[in-house]
C-alpha cells in the first residue's frame, strides 16, 4: 500500500495494517456464519487466547485467516498468482481437521456443489460449474487474472479489477468449500500490489452481496466452452457499484487514523506555544 501510506509514520502504517486485518478477518468470517464479534476477533489476534463460550472451530477460522493474510503479504513480492498460491490459501482458511476425500483441502473440488438462496420469498437452489469443468475454467482464470501488476492507475480501475476477479472466481467456485473467503482474499492482491487499500465487505450487507452474486451468475453460465469469464451486463454493473461502495470501509479507517494524528499534532503545537 505504498502509494497511500508513504506519507504515514511507521507507527501509523502499523496501526492501519492492524485495523485493516481485524476488519478483514472479522467481516469475511462473519459473512460465512462465524459468530465471533469484531472485538472477539481482535482479542484472539492480539492475545492468542480463546473467548469463553465460542467454539474452537470459530477460533481456528480466525487463526486460519491470519495465516492466509500472511500468505497474501508474501505473494506481493511475486509478479503472478500461481495455482500453488491458490491451493496454499485454501489450506490456510480451511481449518477443519478431518480429512474428507470428497471435500479436498488445497485442491479443486471433485463433487458438484451449489447453494440455496431465498428470492422473493421462495427458496431457490442452483449449482456452480461442474467439477469436470473446473480445471479448464481455472486455467482460463489464471491466464486472465494471474498477472498482479495490472497497471492500476485509478480508484475506479482498482474496483473494476477487484470486481472482475471476485465475480469470476466466485462464479467458478473451484473448491468444495471456502470459495467466498478465497474470492475476498485473492481479488485484493492486485489492489495491494498496486498501492491501493483492500476492499472489505461489510457483513451487515451479506444478503445484498449474495443476492447480487446470484443475480450475475444467472446471466452467465460457465462451462468448458466458456471463452470469456466476465460479461459487463446490468448484473455486473450492480456488483461493481456494490464493491465500489465497500471500498469506503478501508478509506474510512485511513481517514480516522489521519484525523487522530492531526489532533495529536495540533495538541502538541498548542502545548509548545504556551
Amino acid at each position: 500500500m505504498n502509494a497511500l501510506t508513504d506519507k504515514l509514520t511507521a507507527y501509523e502504517q502499523e496501526a492501519l495494517l492492524k485495523k485493516l486485518r481485524v476488519k478483514w478477518i472479522y467481516n469475511s468470517n462473519a459473512i460465512e456464519g462465524n459468530t465471533l464479534s469484531e472485538g472477539d476477533t481482535s482479542f484472539i489476534i492480539e492475545n492468542g487466547l480463546t473467548v469463553q463460550g465460542k467454539s474452537i472451530a470459530e477460533h481456528h477460522q480466525v487463526i486460519g485467516h491470519m495465516k492466509a493474510l500472511d500468505l497474501i503479504d508474501a505473494m506481493l513480492a511475486k509478479e503472478r498468482i500461481e495455482e500453488a498460491d491458490l491451493f496454499a490459501l485454501h489450506q490456510a482458511i480451511q481449518t477443519h481437521i478431518l480429512v474428507d476425500y470428497e471435500r479436498p483441502v488445497g485442491a479443486y473440488k471433485v463433487m458438484p456443489n451449489g447453494r440455496w438462496i431465498r428470492i422473493d420469498g421462495r427458496d431457490e437452489h442452483f449449482y456452480y460449474p461442474h467439477p469436470d469443468d473446473t480445471r479448464y475454467l481455472m486455467d482460463l482464470w489464471l491466464r486472465e487474472f494471474g498477472e498482479m501488476r495490472q497497471g492500476i492507475v485509478s480508484r475506479k480501475e482498482a474496483v473494476k479489477v477487484y470486481t472482475d476477479m471476485h465475480t469470476s472466481f466466485a462464479a467458478i467456485h473451484p473448491f468444495y468449500d471456502g470459495n467466498g473467503r478465497m474470492a475476498r482474499l485473492i481479488a485484493n492482491v492486485p489492489l495491494l500490489k498496486n498501492g491501493y487499500l483492500p476492499i472489505i465487505i461489510d457483513t451487515q450487507l451479506k444478503e445484498e452481496y449474495t443476492r447480487l452474486l446470484f443475480a450475475y451468475n444467472q446471466t452467465h453460465a460457465l462451462n468448458s466452452e466458456t471463452e470469456t469469464l466476465i460479461i459487463e451486463n446490468d448484473a455486473y454493473r450492480d456488483l461493481f457499484d456494490f464493491f465500489e461502495a465497500q471500498y469506503v470501509n478501508s478509506e474510512e479507517i485511513l481517514r480516522t487514523l489521519r484525523e487522530s494524528t492531526e489532533k495529536m499534532e495540533a495538541m502538541r503545537k498548542n502545548q509548545r506555544a504556551k
